[in-house]
């Protein structure tokens, strides 16, 4: 049970940057990308050999074993496959442009759930993509332009003119959406229920650490084993944990970094008291620890050189 729960940490800890190497398809492409379902997006990796109409499709903050992809077949600039979900198949149908995949999963019961993918290494893959330079300006769209969206992109903007933030800045490109739940990708998205304006901040530093560790080069292994051995045991379930174990145990490098970054930009009581306001809101077993145990876990992060200076 230790080293099967310590695989799956490190598979997480890793963001995927690690290839889908136990998957038997030797000939197959591979692809990265996202999956919007309903509970939020979800990181997604695919190999997909479409001479021989087989693949594999892994998602290992929801499911940690790879799911089968059949029935694959490519006409023109169409793509078609089904998912082999536990809970039954899911068919899907998109479109192959250049390196990307885009298209979405044929639901039911949730209605269509769009997907995208991109060629492993390709300009529009989500890992290792370079910093934006100081010179790319940052552009806030609203989702459906309503009132509340407004207001919140004004409030942003606010506090990117009051802080210099761009060293914390791994993408430039922000939505602001009514009722979704803030996420990193494909693009940083954050919602409108924001009570203050340290929270909307912390928040945004929150999803840029989940680009910034994409594209941050580090031991993964040494470091999730590392941190598995602190806490061989985790909440999975919400609002302690972060939905699996996996999730949890990559929340826990996420959520320092939040931390750390907020600290840096508004100072360290500051930010420590903000730390004890979102042990209320969600992921509170990971704030509660990242309070208990912050010394260590600075030592261990800037050990790996994941701190900013």
């Amino acid at each position: 049970m230790y080293y099967h729960h310590l695989r799956l940490f490190i598979l997480a800890i890793a963001l995927l940057s690690i290839s889908c190497r136990n998957i038997e398809i030797q000939s197959g492409e591979k692809w990265e990308g996202m999956l919007e379902l309903p509970k939020g997006a979800q990181k997604a990796q695919a190999e997909i050999d479409f001479d021989l109409h087989e693949g594999m499709l892994v998602l290992p903050d929801l499911i940690p074993v790879p799911l089968e992809l059949t029935e694959i077949s490519r006409r023109a600039d169409s793509v078609f496959f089904t998912i082999g979900f536990r809970s039954g198949p899911a068919p899907c149908k998109a479109i192959i442009r250049n390196d990307t995949i885009k298209g979405v999963m044929l639901s039911s019961r949730t209605g269509d759930i769009p997907f995208w993918l991109a060629k492993t290494g390709a300009a529009e893959s989500i890992f290792n993509q370079p910093k934006p330079s100081p010179d790319t300006p940052i552009t806030i769209e609203t989702h459906e332009g309503i009132e509340s969206e407004k207001a919140v992109k004004k409030r942003l903007e606010a506090l990117l003119e009051k802080h210099d933030l761009e060293k914390y800045l791994y993408t430039k490109a922000v939505k602001i959406q009514s009722g979704t739940i803030p996420h990193s990708h494909p693009v940083l998205t954050l919602n409108t229920n924001f009570d203050n304006d340290i929270y909307l901040l912390s928040t945004f530093l929150h999803e840029q650490m989940h680009w910034y560790s994409l594209s941050k080069q580090y031991d993964n292994e040494v470091l999730g084993t590392t941190i598995f051995e602190m806490y061989p045991e985790v909440p999975t379930t919400l609002p302690e944990g972060a939905g699996s174990a996996q999730s949890t145990y990559l929340h826990i490098l996420i959520c320092y970094l939040e931390f750390h970054t907020l600290a840096q930009v508004i100072g360290k009581e500051e930010a420590k008291k903000h730390m004890e306001f979102m042990i209320d809101k969600h992921y509170t077993w990971v704030y509660q620890t990242i309070l208990a145990d912050e010394e260590r876990l600075h030592d261990l992060f800037d050990k790996h050189g994941l701190l900013f200076d």
